[in-house]
C-alpha cells in the first residue's frame, strides 16, 4: 500500500483560514501577475485581470453588498455564463463572510427561482441573458436588496459594453470589510445544488476550510509550478471546475484562462493562445478531442502510420511507469498540428473516463490522468498522478483523505466512503439528508460502489442504486457494461438498465444511435430504421462476446433523442425509470 509520502509532493499548504486571507496575500503578493484571461465574441486579444485587479474588483463587490445591508451569513445567487466577474462575484461574495450560491446556467427559470425561495438570497447577480427573469421577481414575491445584471444582453455585444456590474460597489468605497481574520474556517462559503441523476436537489454547504483544504490537496498531488497555465473550460457553478480550475491556480499564483464558450475551436484557439499547460475537464470533452485528433491521424499514409504505432505502444508503456517525457518529445508534431502542444498535463472528472481515451492521449505524450470526487467532498478525493497512474482506476487518495470500502463482498467490492476536512458541512436546512450521507464519526458515503488494490489505487465500478442483481444472483454494475461501447461509431449513447421480467431482471439497452457517423460510414443508410437496427445489433453482439454471461446484453430499443443530461453530462438516469418496466416485446 503507498502511503502519501510515495506520491503526494511536500509543497506547503496555502495556510488560509478562509478567502479574505487568501485574496489580501495573492493580490499583493502576486499583483502583476495575470490571474484572468478571458476574451469573447471577435475578439483577437485576451482581456487580462492582474492578481491586483482581481483583488480589487472582489473588495468593490464585498463593499457594495455590505452597504446594501446584508451581512455575514447571508446568501448571493449568481446565475451566469463564465467571466471574469462570474469570480469576482463569488470571492467577493466570500470575503463579506457573504454565502455564495452559484446555479448551473442551464437550469429552467423554475429551477433558479426555487433556489433563490429556498435560500432566501437577498442578492442577485446574473447574466445578460437572464435580464427578463430577473424582472419577473418583484411579481414572483422576492424582494431583493441587490440585483446586478454581469455581462451585456447579447452575445454580439461589443467588447467592453458596461453593464450594471461595472458601477456596482462604486459608491460605497468608505464601506469597511470585515477584518480578514474574523471569517472563521467553517463559516459557510458557498451553497451548490446538486440534483445529479437523481432529480432531488440538494444544497451541498461547503466552508471556507473544506475548499481551501481541496485545493490545497490537488496542488500538492498535480504539482502545478510557476510557469503552468490552467484553463476554465467548465462551468463554474459545479464544485469541480471551482476548486479545481479557479481556486487551485489562484493559491499559487497562476493564470487560469476562461473559455468563452464549450465550442472546439474557441477551446482549442483559446488554448493555443493563452498558453494553457493544465487542461481540466470532463470525460465527454477529451472524447471529442480525440476524435478530432485520430480523424486527421487515420489520413496518413499507412506507411507512415505502421512505425508511428510501434512508437506510439513505446509511448503508452513509458506513459504507465510514470514517463511521459518520452512520448512528448517523440509526438510533439501531432501535438503541434492539433494546436495542443503547450498542454502538459490532462486532468479527467466528474464522470468515467474510458480506458480507450486515456490510453490514446497517453499515446501522444499528452499525459492524462483521471481523478474522483463529489461535490460533498469539495469536490477531489482521489487522482491518479504523472508519476502514478493506472488508466482503468481513478488514482490515489489526495492529501489528508482517508478512504475505506465499506460492506465489501467477496469480490471486494462495496461503498466508497471517504473522511477529510473537505466533507461538507452539511446538505442546507435538511439535517435528515444530511445523516443519511454523513456517519456519526465523520465518513462521507458516496453512494459509488467500487474496491481497492493492494497498492491504493481506487477503482469504481457503478452507482449503489443503479446495482442490477440478474436471475443469477450475479451484481453487474450498468457503467461497467455501457464502458465498452465506448468510441462505438454506431452508438452514440447507451444506458443500461435491469429490465424487469417474470424471471428476474436482464440486462437491457437502450441506445441512441449515432447518425452522424452512421451517414458518414454509410451514406444514405442513416434514415433507413431496419439498417439502423441491425447496425445497433452487431455492435451489441460483438461486445457481448467479450462480457461474461451475465453481464451480456440480453435485448435492446432505440432512441432517436438524446439522452437529457446534468451539467457534468451525465445521463439522468431517474427520467428513465420507465424502460426497467417494458412489457417484452
Amino acid at each position: 500500500m503507498l502511503k502519501f509520502e510515495d506520491y503526494i509532493s511536500n509543497i506547503p499548504d496555502a495556510p488560509y483560514d478562509n478567502f479574505a486571507q487568501m485574496l489580501d496575500n495573492r493580490s499583493r503578493q502576486y499583483a502583476n501577475i495575470d490571474f484572468i484571461r478571458y476574451r469573447s465574441g471577435k475578439q483577437r486579444e485576451f482581456t487580462r485581470w492582474t492578481y491586483s485587479r482581481f483583488g480589487e474588483e472582489c473588495r468593490r463587490v464585498a463593499r457594495g453588498l455590505l452597504a446594501a445591508g446584508l451581512s455575514k451569513g447571508d446568501r448571493v445567487v449568481l446565475w451566469a455564463e463564465n467571466r471574469p466577474e462570474w469570480m469576482s462575484v463569488w470571492m467577493g461574495t466570500a470575503i463579506a463572510g457573504i454565502c455564495i450560491v452559484p446555479v448551473d446556467f442551464l437550469c429552467t427559470e423554475q429551477e433558479c427561482l426555487n433556489i433563490i425561495k429556498i435560500t432566501r438570497a437577498k442578492a442577485f447577480f446574473y447574466s445578460g441573458r437572464k435580464r427578463l427573469f430577473a424582472d419577473t421577481l418583484p411579481s414572483n414575491g422576492i424582494s431583493l436588496a441587490v440585483s446586478v445584471c454581469i455581462s451585456p444582453e447579447s452575445e454580439d455585444a461589443p467588447s467592453g459594453q458596461k453593464t450594471e456590474y461595472d458601477s456596482f460597489g462604486f459608491n460605497a468605497d468608505q464601506q469597511s470589510l470585515p477584518p480578514i481574520d474574523s471569517i472563521a474556517p467553517d463559516h459557510p462559503c458557498s451553497i451548490v445544488f446538486t440534483s445529479g441523476t437523481t432529480g432531488f436537489a440538494k444544497g451541498v454547504t461547503l466552508s471556507h476550510k473544506n475548499i481551501i483544504a481541496n485545493a490545497n490537496a490537488a496542488v500538492r498531488i498535480l504539482q502545478p509550478g510557476s510557469k503552468d497555465v490552467f484553463m476554465d473550460v467548465l462551468p463554474l457553478h459545479h464544485t469541480y471546475p471551482t476548486t479545481c480550475s479557479f481556486i487551485t491556480p489562484f493559491a499559487v499564483g497562476i493564470p487560469t484562462v476562461i473559455a468563452e464558450k464549450i465550442v472546439g475551436k474557441v477551446v482549442i484557439d483559446d488554448i493555443k493562445d493563452g498558453g494553457v499547460t493544465f487542461l481540466i475537464a470532463v470525460p465527454l470533452l477529451y472524447d471529442k478531442v480525440m476524435a478530432g485528433i485520430e480523424a486527421g491521424y487515420k489520413k496518413l499514409s499507412p506507411i507512415i502510420r505502421g512505425p508511428l504505432n510501434v512508437l506510439r505502444k513505446i509511448a503508452l508503456a513509458k506513459a504507465r511507469k510514470g514517463d511521459a517525457d518520452w512520448g512528448r518529445k517523440v509526438f510533439r508534431f501531432i501535438r503541434k498540428k492539433a494546436n495542443l502542444e503547450s498542454i502538459y498535463i490532462m486532468v479527467a472528472g466528474g464522470g468515467a473516463l474510458s480506458i480507450k481515451t486515456a490510453d490514446f492521449f497517453d499515446s501522444f505524450g499528452f499525459n492524462i490522468v483521471h481523478g474522483y470526487g463529489m461535490s460533498e467532498n469539495s469536490p477531489l478525493i482521489s487522482v491518479n498522478t504523472p508519476f502514478h497512474k493506472r488508466n482503468e482506476s481513478v488514482g490515489l487518495p489526495v492529501s489528508y483523505t482517508e478512504v475505506k470500502i465499506v460492506d465489501a463482498g467477496p469480490d471486494g467490492i462495496g461503498e466508497i466512503a471517504c473522511k477529510s476536512p473537505s466533507v461538507m458541512l452539511g446538505y442546507f436546512e435538511n439535517d435528515e439528508a444530511t445523516k443519511e450521507i454523513i456517519t456519526e464519526d465523520g465518513w462521507l458515503l458516496t453512494g459509488d460502489l467500487g474496491c481497492i488494490d493492494e497498492d491504493g489505487f481506487i477503482y469504481i465500478r457503478g452507482r449503489k442504486k443503479n446495482l442490477i442483481v440478474g436471475s443469477g444472483g450475479k451484481n453487474v454494475y450498468p457503467e461497467e457494461v455501457e464502458a465498452h461501447f465506448a468510441g462505438s461509431r454506431v452508438i452514440a449513447e447507451i444506458l443500461i438498465v435491469g429490465k424487469k421480467t417474470t424471471s428476474g431482471e436482464i440486462i437491457y439497452a437502450v441506445t441512441v444511435p449515432n447518425y452522424e457517423l452512421i451517414k458518414s460510414d454509410y451514406p444514405g443508410k442513416e434514415s433507413n430504421d431496419i439498417f439502423v437496427f441491425d447496425l445497433i445489433k452487431k455492435e451489441i453482439d460483438e461486445t457481448n462476446r467479450s462480457l461474461p454471461v451475465y453481464k451480456k446484453v440480453s435485448d435492446f430499443c432505440i432512441r432517436k433523442e438524446p439522452f437529457e443530461k446534468n451539467a457534468q453530462q451525465k445521463i439522468r438516469r431517474f427520467l428513465y425509470k420507465s424502460y426497467e418496466n417494458l412489457s417484452d416485446r
